[in-house]
């Protein structure tokens, strides 16, 4: 009789136990950039696998106890993963028609299981200034050693309207357990402020055929425009905001595949050439100009650069190489002319190396966790490095004068 009991015991324990991790509520949520973030919002999420719809309500924000009660509703777009014996559904959204520089109110599930409301706001259209943020590679010990870097960025620049990331967000691309650990890591930032992510080579690995590529958990975590080059929507896009254009580019399938080098460069050339934005930023892993020891990205710079040069790109973010330095006034040139764009490396997370100086470089910096500060008034840009505490580590401001862009610090 005991032995039975015992036996029941533990059979109620197991039961309870399975119940306790299957839970339905929404996670991963984040809101991605869009063409029109005065207008538009991007909204992606992940349930389990018992979960195949799910919808997401958004209403304009109201401060009433019953906001549902006034809320649209939209059916997701919904995709299964089925990647090492896991399955997952990742749910996304693209609403339109939203008014410009107004706060919204959203949450994502269905009937049984919602998440809590979530506010975000549109961008202001009607103004020239801008901020946002700007981390390098988060990629090693996130949840232990960034999380700080995470929660001091959003204290130090609060009002910031994007967050920018160079590449290796996580180390092994697919790795789940990784991107657990940087959803947990970053809280609930990007669900309010939009994710403009760069792919960097650890962002990348093998499918389950054998083929190197962004990692299977990229384009499902985040819905970035497909304006990209053939073959690499998700991670090559530009986006438009006030009076900046931002575009991000995958150095790593430049550097592994022919015909990814030659499509970007076709399609970099084109959304160069057609831009009208006073400001021209571009976002990327490898560096133009190295910080590191034994790394030197020449057919980057080669074919690069001159597009830099020619289309006066005034700002060049990048990660891979864990230090910080930047640059401007001492760029070579071909000719006469002082470089237009500015360059900055930097490095978000604890992963740590140490910089190679450089005839480049106007300051550096090693084994230093940083975020970046970054606005935009009109024809000024004022670049600020934090450390992890919050205080100043360097700073610069960019003036544009006619053509011409002058630094000062």
């Amino acid at each position: 009789m005991l032995f039975f009991s015992l036996l029941l015991f533990r059979v109620l324990c197991v039961g309870q136990s399975e119940d306790a991790i299957v839970d339905n509520t929404p996670d991963q949520i984040v809101l991605s950039v869009t063409e029109d973030m005065a207008t538009s919002v991007s909204v992606s999420w992940r349930t389990s696998v018992s979960v195949p719809i799910s919808k997401i309500q958004f209403v304009k924000e109201n401060s009433l106890f019953n906001i549902e009660d006034s809320a649209y509703t939209v059916v997701s777009k919904s995709e299964l993963l089925d990647f090492k014996g896991m399955k997952t559904w990742h749910h996304s959204a693209l609403i339109k028609e939203l008014q410009p520089h107004t706060t919204y109110a959203y949450r994502v599930g269905n009937d049984h299981k919602w998440s809590e409301w979530i506010n975000f706001k549109t961008i202001n259209d009607k103004e020239e200034k801008l901020k946002f943020i700007y981390f390098g590679d988060v990629q090693s010990n996130i949840k232990n050693l960034w999380t700080r870097v995470a929660k001091q960025a959003v204290k130090s620049v609060p009002d910031a309207e994007i967050i920018l990331y160079a590449g290796d967000i996580v180390n092994r691309g697919n790795n789940l357990n990784e991107w657990e650990e940087w959803f947990e890591a970053s809280g609930n930032m990007h669900q309010a402020i939009p994710i403009m992510p760069a792919a960097g080579n650890h962002d990348h690995g093998d499918s389950e055929f054998g083929k190197y590529e962004i990692s299977a958990y990229w384009n499902k975590q985040f819905k970035v425009p497909s304006n990209g080059a053939d073959g690499l929507e998700g991670t090559s896009y530009y986006v438009d905001v006030k009076n900046v254009r931002f575009v991000v580019f995958n150095t790593e399938m430049f550097n592994t595949y022919e015909k990814d080098r030659d499509s970007q460069m076709e399609w970099l050339r084109k959304v160069l050439i057609t831009n009208n934005q006073k400001w021209l930023i571009m976002l990327f892993h490898h560096p133009i100009y190295s910080t590191k020891k034994n790394r030197d990205n020449v057919e980057l710079r080669s074919l690069v650069k001159p597009l830099i040069d020619e289309f006066k790109v005034d700002l060049v973010l990048q990660g891979h190489d864990h230090t910080y330095a930047r640059g401007k006034e001492k760029i070579a040139m071909l000719d006469t002319r002082e470089s237009h764009a500015t360059y900055v490396v930097s490095v978000s997370g604890p992963k740590m190396s140490v910089v190679k100086e450089a005839d480049w470089m106007d300051r550096s910096a090693s084994f230093t966790q940083l975020f970046h500060g970054i606005e935009i008034d009109n024809n000024k840009l004022i670049f600020s490095s934090y450390k992890v505490n919050g205080d100043l580590m360097d700073s610069f401001t960019i003036l544009k004068k006619g053509n011409r862009n002058t630094i000062s610090y």
